[in-house]
């Protein structure tokens, strides 16, 4: 008896309202299905429903009447209209006597939803519908064909019982049987054979139908195929189990907060790493993230964290940011978190999703990596400088051998009786000579270290900037600066040295990002400006540190303020510039910080 009505939804039922409209063939044509679905309505909602429709009149013309089903069952209806204008009152009389009322309530519906059946006190069924009993193969005699003797509602078994799937039977018979005992609706889901042979999930709502006294006359209820919502369910569960399990599995410390910026999930991973859950560091009066953030994140780097996750829940920007973070075992360990809004379909944010990314590792192996590169860079330098030297001191001392023997030669000519002064004036000339070849080997060399032998080609500073700014792109992210490149249309080309200005540009933005180091890392910003003057091409580069205390000493040699430098990288760059034809200068930035300037002198015809 508890089975699937039809292949989608089923529909039982104890009642009628079925019955033959007096006059019926005077109402409109289009009107008709209005009325059946009105009724439908009333004895399925408990609710009167009104409706308009359209009476054909004794003069043959049609009239709008107002109609009303009401849900008077399951004793005799009448349902009367309220006529609007001229014409006499007809209604709708449904007279259904108490034993019928279940089966003609179960065909009323089957010609609205297509299945119905309808059982009586004793669980045996009246009616069934062909639907119905085809879609699990079975007839009224099969379903209510005894199994165990007795009535259903005593406890013996009916033939529908070989229609429920065994594991579920005993449940649904038993709540079906203490429901019918009590009078009560019966709510249940259990699984159902179908004529193809398997077994189909369904839910039943039953309900019982009632004479004027009260008294239980017949069942009726509503069946659903579940079949694929509980698939669809399944299916659902297993994605979130999965995505879960891949949250959970990921390498990556993933965390969960509010709208408002409360944390509220930590995975596996990052509980593991913190060593503690979401809640554990509450404190009564302090916001939970605060308390997770004292707890975790190092003295240095709170200030800046803090003022990360206030701008982006204050503006409900994503954001990310490095910075040091307290394992379970009070090691802190560098960490790249990032978070995001995850926002509805009308653009307010349902959650915040972050994930810290454990980079530690990755840290300190690009400092190890740099301290290498600046090791070896100076014993790069070391050793050219010793093979300068000794180059020096090879090609010098040859020129100057020669000065010190003809010295003393000049001299033994000079002090003989009488002396040769013929003879010393030889030597002499020769002396000049051997000065001058020394002359000439220390301007080559000279020439060699400013790097002032390379051609000179009409270039675009554009381009060069450009090549700059990629050769310093890691030592940019490394410092935290922000580099702004601003240039105008039309720069005209310059006829450089591009090897020699590179150096210049290179080193006046890693003097710059040196000096921003004692600024905070928000703070950190260099702006290269590349513009025309009368004559030729200006460049500026802005940085936001500290700036020059003396700048009429910043380009005199050996003049630094840095521990290690050597006080010679802005002399030489000013040389260059003005070998070049040129300027080089430098000025207070405002609000803070340093300008240095250059110019270039432009190539003629082309232009960037």
């Amino acid at each position: 008896m508890l089975f699937v009505a039809g292949m989608g939804v089923g529909l039982f039922a104890g009642i009628s309202l079925s019955g033959r409209i007096k006059g019926g063939e005077q109402v409109h044509p289009d009107d008709r299905d209005a009325i059946a679905q009105a009724k439908a309505r009333a004895f399925l909602s408990g609710v009167s429903q009104i409706i308009g429709i359209r009476r054909r009149e004794r003069d043959g013309s049609w009239r709008w009447h107002q109609y009303q089903a009401d849900p008077s069952y399951p004793v005799s209806v009448d349902v009367a209209p309220i006529v609007h204008g001229p014409g006499d009152a007809w209604t709708i009389a449904s007279s259904l006597g108490e034993t019928a009322s279940a089966v003609n309530a179960a065909k009323v519906i089957e010609n609205l939803c297509g299945a119905a059946f309808a059982f009586d006190t004793d669980g045996e069924f009246t009616y069934a519908t062909p639907m119905a009993q085809t879609s699990i193969a079975m007839t009224l005699d099969d379903l209510n064909a005894p199994l165990g003797g007795g009535r259903f509602i005593e406890g013996g078994d009916l033939g529908w019982k070989t229609g429920v799937h065994p594991d579920d039977y005993e449940g649904a018979a038993t709540e079906l049987r203490r429901c019918m005992r009590a009078g009560e609706p019966f709510n249940y889901e259990y699984r159902v054979l179908r004529a193809g042979g398997n077994y189909v999930g369904h839910r039943f709502a039953i309900r019982p139908a009632r004479d004027v006294n009260g008294q239980v006359t017949g069942w009726y209820g509503i069946g659903f195929d579940i079949d694929v919502f509980r698939k669809t369910d399944d299916a659902l569960r297993e994605s979130e189990r999965s995505l879960r399990e891949l949250i959970e599995t990921a390498p990556a410390l993933i965390w969960c907060m509010a709208p408002d910026g409360e944390p509220v999930y930590f995975s596996r991973r990052l509980r593991d790493f913190f060593g503690f859950d979401v809640a554990a560091k509450d404190l009564p009066g302090i916001a939970r993230l605060e308390c997770i953030l004292q707890s975790v994140i190092h003295p240095d780097d709170l200030a800046k964290v803090r003022d990360r996750f206030a701008n982006s829940l204050r503006t409900g920007k994503s954001y990310a940011l490095t910075h040091r973070q307290r394992r379970f075992d009070g090691v802190y360990r560098w960490v790249e978190t990032r978070i995001a809004a995850m926002r509805g379909e009308d653009g307010a944010i349902a959650q915040w999703n972050g994930v810290c990314l454990d980079i530690d590792d990755q840290v300190r192996a690009q400092e190890e990596l740099r301290l290498t590169q600046e090791n070896l860079a100076r014993a790069r330098e070391a050793a050219s400088l010793a093979e300068l030297s000794a180059s020096v001191a090879h090609e010098v001392n040859q020129p100057l051998a020669a000065i010190m023997a003809n010295a003393q030669a000049c001299r033994r000519w000079l002090a003989a009786e009488p002396p040769n002064v013929e003879r010393a004036q030889s030597i002499v000339e020769r002396i000049a000579g051997s000065a001058q070849s020394a002359a000439d080997i220390v301007s080559h060399i000279r020439a060699l270290f400013s790097r002032n032998t390379g051609p000179r080609l009409p270039s675009a500073l554009g381009e060069l900037i450009g090549e700059v700014r990629d050769l310093l792109a890691d030592e940019l992210a490394r410092c935290g600066v922000a580099l702004e490149i601003e240039m105008v249309r039309g720069i005209p080309h310059v006829e450089i040295d591009r090897v020699q200005i590179q150096q210049v540009l290179v080193n006046i933005l890693r003097n710059a990002m040196q000096a921003m180091l004692t600024v905070d890392v928000d703070r950190r910003e260099l702006r290269v400006e590349l513009t025309t003057v009368p004559g030729g091409v200006q460049i500026e580069v802005a940085d936001t540190g500290p700036g020059l205390s003396s700048s009429e000493n910043a380009f005199e040699p050996f003049f630094t303020t840095k521990a290690e430098g050597m006080g010679m990288g802005l002399a030489i760059s000013r040389s260059i510039v003005e070998a070049h034809g040129g300027r080089l200068w430098v000025e207070k930035n405002i609000p803070v910080g340093a300008r240095f300037v250059f110019t270039l002198p432009a190539s003629p015809g082309l232009r960037e």
